[in-house]
């Protein structure tokens, strides 16, 4: 097996090319190749000199090496974990230590393995999911609001309004046990999505109830995510009227919703259902 870097146009073109099929499974890597990030790496089955393209057998996957790995590895279960680990230790990428993984449940098995091998190490956390996709064939839900509700998109002139939901959003959702979630991790990640995605809040009475937004937006999909209510205002259907503007504007700009929804998460499964998602594979993120 090889790593090649991604760089010329036509390269980036071959990685659009290659992952398309898959996009729904990794449309944060998607979203990397879209803004043509310098991490990107082919992993082949021949020499680096071979001539690929996205039908050839010895293209074998998409990874982008960073602290967090995200990849696209259709057939990860026929990877030799004990080559792979030589490979990305040998080559000149990740610069940064590699914190998470975060993809389809497969290719994470096998990179988990590889990464064993070269630090020794087991994950201090991993967290399983069920990605789903919002099916074509249905009609995006209406959602009743009460009087005093509204749903807004943000901007970053909103980070003292969305603050203590992206709080209680990273505390429930995202930290590790024993995590001391500091104001500037949470400032960082919040202004991080105000400025690179699209942000919606509900607010009640002017209070903000309730957040969701796209974690990344791929070519062909949008991935949804950073879904939190207050527990103040639980149980009066926030989350779906959310999700469901979301869904609106992604299919206005002929993009297919996705996200992932952890698996013990039962209510949180059963809600997307109703509002028109379907289980697409499972999904892992590993955390180092």
């Amino acid at each position: 097996m090889n790593l090649i870097p991604v760089e010329r146009p036509e390269d980036f073109l071959l990685a659009r090319q290659f992952i398309l099929p898959h996009e729904e499974t990794c449309v944060s890597l998607s979203s990397l190749v879209r803004k043509k990030s310098d991490k990107l790496v082919f992993l082949t089955a021949g020499s680096a000199n071979a001539a690929l393209s996205a039908a050839s057998p010895t293209l074998l996957g998409l990874l982008n090496l960073d602290s967090t790995l995200y990849y696209c590895i259709p057939k990860a279960h026929q990877l030799n974990a004990q080559e792979l680990a030589a490979l990305l230790s040998s080559c000149r990428l990740p610069k940064k230590p590699v914190r998470c993984i975060s993809g389809e449940k497969t290719g994470a098995v096998v990179l988990c393995k590889s990464l064993n091998l070269i630090n020794k190490k087991d994950p201090l956390q991993t967290n399983l999911y069920k990605m789903m996709r919002f099916s074509s064939k249905t009609e995006v839900p209406s959602q009743i609001l009460f009087n005093d509700d509204e749903i807004i998109r943000c901007t970053e002139k909103d980070m003292d309004l969305l603050f203590p939901l992206q709080e209680g959003f990273i505390k429930e959702e995202i930290a590790l046990p024993g995590h001391k979630v500091t104001d500037a991790e949470v400032s960082i990640m919040l202004r991080k999505i105000l400025k690179n995605q699209l942000c919606f809040a509900l607010l009640s009475n002017g209070e903000a109830a309730a957040k969701a937004n796209t974690n990344a937006i791929g070519f062909n999909c949008v991935q949804l995510g950073g879904v939190y209510t207050s527990p103040l205002y639980r149980r009066n259907g926030y989350a779906a009227a959310l999700i469901t503007a979301l869904c609106k504007r992604a299919l206005h700009a002929k993009r297919t919703p996705v996200l992932f929804v952890k698996e013990k998460n039962t209510p949180a499964l059963s809600l997307y259902q109703k509002l028109g998602f379907a289980e697409c594979g499972d999904y892992e993120i590993l955390y180092y």
